[in-house]
């Protein structure tokens, strides 16, 4: 297998779904058991850690172990393995999130755990939507920083680890440029309705800034033949240029008219 191959193949593993999936791919690809492969990992690993981003670099590190396992046990065995140790990690997760939980949250600290309770990516997108206070307010990282020393404290591992990706999460769009947060804000409504509402709210989203910006994101989707995503930012590219043009409901309206709800890219 050729070294891009290998390094598709790489990025089908690290960014499955979940165990099953992983397995599948594993199971249609054995070189990702080669050396080479894991080699290629390690590196991906290093430049991480260089980059001080720990949290990918221990997910890497984990995928990493479950094919060195594989290779020792073989895959069906790694993999029941890996999916037996997931679900007690998830348990110790739950029951250490529990015993930070305050019994009468403040109104802050009551969207922190709604966001800590998102069970999906859809989920998190919506909390985000509805408390944009989390994305605005330092105090929202502050009460994770917290957080993350009481389970230290109290050695709740899997608590900090959790705790640590949505720190991590809310930093990163606590640090977006004020029109790259606003476009993060206005693509993650799940409806045109609210969409229109988020325009209105932040007029500098019809600004000439903003639908670059947009543009500049079309264009890195295609660069990554990623067409799917580069259509849904089409569009909300499309409804700012209208909007500029119409007003924010006229423009929503005609592409309600047009199109299905949207959907976060």
């Amino acid at each position: 297998m050729s070294i891009d191959k290998l390094a598709d193949a790489m990025e089908q593993f690290v960014n499955s779904e979940d165990w099953d999936e992983a397995r599948r791919i594993v199971e249609s690809n054995s070189e990702l058991l080669s050396d080479q492969a894991l080699q290629l990992l390690s590196e991906n690993i290093s430049d991480y850690r260089t980059t001080h981003r720990d949290d990918v670099a221990e997910y890497l590190e984990e995928h990493r172990a479950l094919l060195e396992r594989s290779r020792q046990v073989g895959v069906a065995k790694a993999f029941a393995e890996a999916e037996a140790h997931a679900r007690e990690t998830l348990e110790a997760r739950r029951r250490q999130m529990d015993a930070l939980r305050p019994a009468q949250p403040t109104p802050l600290q009551a969207a922190v755990w709604q966001l800590l309770d998102a069970e999906s990516p859809e989920k998190v997108d919506q909390v985000l939507s509805q408390h944009l206070e989390l994305t605005r307010d330092q105090s929202a990282l502050e009460y994770l920083d917290s957080l993350i020393q009481q389970a230290q404290a109290a050695h709740a591992d899997e608590a900090v680890r959790y705790l640590r990706e949505y720190h991590e999460l809310l930093r990163t769009f606590y640090e977006l440029p004020p029109v790259m947060r606003a476009l993060q804000e206005f693509m993650a409504v799940p409806t045109w309705t609210e969409s229109a509402r988020v325009l209105k709210n932040n007029p500098s989203l019809m600004s000439a800034e903003a639908i670059s910006t947009l543009e500049d994101l079309v264009q890195e989707a295609r660069h990554q033949n990623d067409e799917p995503t580069a259509h849904v930012l089409e569009t909300y590219k499309r409804v700012l240029e209208r909007s500029r043009q119409v007003g924010p409901d006229k423009a929503v309206e005609e592409i309600i008219e047009t199109e299905e709800e949207p959907i976060v890219p």
